[in-house]
Order: structure tokens, then C-alpha cells, then sequence
């Protein structure tokens, strides 16, 4: 037999309403009464429908949230404020993981779309402009966090990219530093485009010459990117005398690759990494690096979201920018 909140109310003689006040804890229950139907709704293994709730109501309290990579520390404490945010204001949260694939980006969208979630927050990969466009054409409410795509009308959150690998790279070369390498993902994220181009800047203004071979970008942005990418600055004839790769991943990567080649962070190579992370303080040395506000940036995104789910009237965008810290270790 298939279990509704009908046959509920009728087996513990009540009212619909009763069930669907005891479901949702609404107050105005007598405690002999939730009693009654909280034991009839633990014998029948009773769950809400929530789709078939939703379909009817057109309309859900759902975020959708989409990340690059759920195993990085990253997104994993993004993910941890977006649903603690999320749930504070009543809100279940459906997590995607895109894999740094586009393609699989866009699939997540519409998988969300299709579900009719409230919003939707979307670590971008730089695409899926006019589908974007589309769906918030037609209501669904999307805030983009950790990047922006141009051209999007939307809410946008995320660090100064620009800003903190300029600071980086001006604090590596007041350590004495002039062969500064980076490794980035591709550039088609803006948010990488960014760091790149605060490094650049901070070069031009001590009068150093950009090295092409310096810059190492890489087709993907995980961990063994940061390996393959690290070797083979090491292997050139031009190696750089301080490494910085520009996301957290990437790092770990480096790490991995100076390590296994044997070499001592900073007495053969400096490293300084863009995100702080607990191995940060556990490595040998502890990590010189780049600190983000990542709780404050998912929990800014998340209020964002909600606000413009239940405030209809607002219609000015929002571009929210963080500025990140140096925290100072050992390893440059």
C-alpha cells in the first residue's frame, strides 16, 4: 500500500492539517497529538514527497550548489557554509560537483532546473553564458561564487585575485625573489586571469622582465596539474628560484613534485601557495600562502541567493569582493 498523508491522518484519527503541522513542526499541536501521529508516521516509514510537493506548489525551498572539484578543501568548506546558511534560513541543499568540465557544468543546470530548485550557485568555469541568461530569464535566481562570466545578469562573489597575487608577488620579491614562477589552470576562468595578471603587474613595477617560461598554464587546475606543471619548471634550463602556483590544488601538486625530486623548501626553491589549508601548518616547512575568507564567501553567497528568492523588489546586482591575507611561514 502506498503511505500518504492522508492514510497517516486516518490511521492516527486526525486531520491532514494536524499531519502536515507535526511534518513541519509548526507550533499549535497538542504534545498528546504530535505523539499520536509521530508513532503512526515511525510504523509506516512515512517520508514527505518532496518533488510531488514542489510540482504542486511550483515551487521549492532547494538551493542548487555546483563546485569544481567536492575533494578539494576549497569547495568542501564552501559547501559546508552553503548548506549551513542554507539551512538556517529553511533551505535543503543539492550539491553538484563538475569536475572542471563545462559540459558537465551545463548537464548540473538543467538537472537543477528541471528539479525547480529556488536558486542556484554556481562556481563557474568561464561558459554556459546563454543558458545562464536563459534560466534567469525565466526566474530561476543564480548567484555566481569563486568567478564571474561576462555578461551575466547576476549576483557575483568572490576573493581580489587580482589584488592578492599582486601583494603576493611584490611580498616574494621584497624576500629577495626575482625568478618568480607561477602555475595557473586554464584562463579561461577568470578568477585565474585575475591572479595572472596581478602577477604580471607586480613585476612591471619593480622593472622585472616577464619570463614566459615562468608561467606554466596548464590545461586543468587539480593536483596533478601541480605535479606535471612543477616538473617541468624544474627540468628547464630557466628554473625559477621561488615557485606559486594559484589555487590549492595546484599546491598540493608542487609539493608533491619538489619533494619527490628531492629538493629542500626554500633552500633549493621558495613556494608559496594561493589558499590556505590545514597541511599549510603541517608540511616541512609550514606553507607560506594566500588566505581566503572561504567560510565568509560561500555564507555572503548563500545570503545573497535567499534575498533574492524572497525579495522580489530587488533589482540592483551585487559584486562582492573579499581581500585575502599573507600568512607568513617558512617556506620562502
Amino acid at each position: 500500500m502506498s503511505i500518504n498523508i492522508k492514510i497517516i491522518a486516518e490511521k492516527a484519527d486526525v486531520s491532514t492539517a494536524t499531519v502536515s503541522r507535526v511534518l513541519r513542526n509548526y507550533p499549535g499541536v497538542r504534545e498528546k497529538t504530535r505523539k499520536k501521529v509521530l508513532k503512526v508516521i515511525k510504523k509506516y516509514n512515512y517520508e514527505i514527497n518532496y518533488v510531488a510537493r514542489n510540482l504542486r506548489k511550483k515551487e521549492t525551498k532547494t538551493i542548487g550548489l555546483i563546485v569544481g572539484n567536492i575533494l578539494s578543501e576549497f569547495y568542501s568548506i564552501l559547501a559546508k557554509s552553503i548548506e549551513d546558511i542554507s539551512n538556517s534560513h529553511g533551505y535543503n541543499l543539492i550539491l553538484c560537483n563538475s569536475a572542471y568540465n563545462t559540459e558537465k557544468e551545463l548537464e548540473h543546470l538543467k538537472t537543477l532546473r528541471a528539479n525547480r530548485v529556488a536558486g542556484i550557485i554556481l562556481c563557474p568555469w568561464g561558459k554556459n553564458k546563454e543558458y545562464l541568461n536563459n534560466i534567469i530569464d525565466m526566474g530561476t535566481k543564480v548567484v555566481l561564487l569563486d568567478g564571474i562570466i561576462s555578461g551575466v545578469k547576476c549576483d557575483t562573489v568572490m576573493s581580489d585575485n587580482f589584488e592578492g597575487t599582486y601583494k603576493a608577488t611584490k611580498f616574494l620579491i621584497n624576500k629577495g625573489y626575482r625568478k618568480i614562477s607561477i602555475i595557473s589552470g586554464n584562463l579561461f576562468k577568470k578568477t585565474l586571469k585575475d591572479r595572472v595578471e596581478g602577477y604580471k603587474k607586480a613585476l612591471n613595477e619593480f622593472d622585472i622582465k616577464i619570463n614566459k617560461n615562468l608561467i606554466k598554464i596548464c590545461r586543468g587546475s587539480g593536483v596533478k596539474s601541480g605535479r606535471e606543471g612543477c616538473l617541468e619548471l624544474l627540468k628547464q634550463k630557466d628554473k625559477p628560484d621561488v615557485i606559486f602556483p594559484l589555487n590549492l590544488d595546484l599546491t598540493l601538486g608542487a609539493v608533491m613534485t619538489i619533494k619527490n625530486e628531492g629538493l629542500s623548501i626554500p633552500g633549493d626553491i621558495g613556494l608559496m601557495g594561493f589558499d590556505e589549508s590545514r597541511f599549510s601548518q603541517i608540511i616541512t616547512p609550514p606553507l607560506t600562502t594566500i588566505k581566503q575568507s572561504v567560510y565568509e564567501l560561500g555564507k555572503t553567497a548563500t545570503n545573497l541567493l535567499v534575498d533574492r528568492i524572497e525579495n522580489e523588489k530587488n533589482l540592483s546586482y551585487k559584486n562582492i569582493k573579499f581581500k585575502t591575507e599573507i600568512i607568513e611561514r617558512d617556506s620562502v
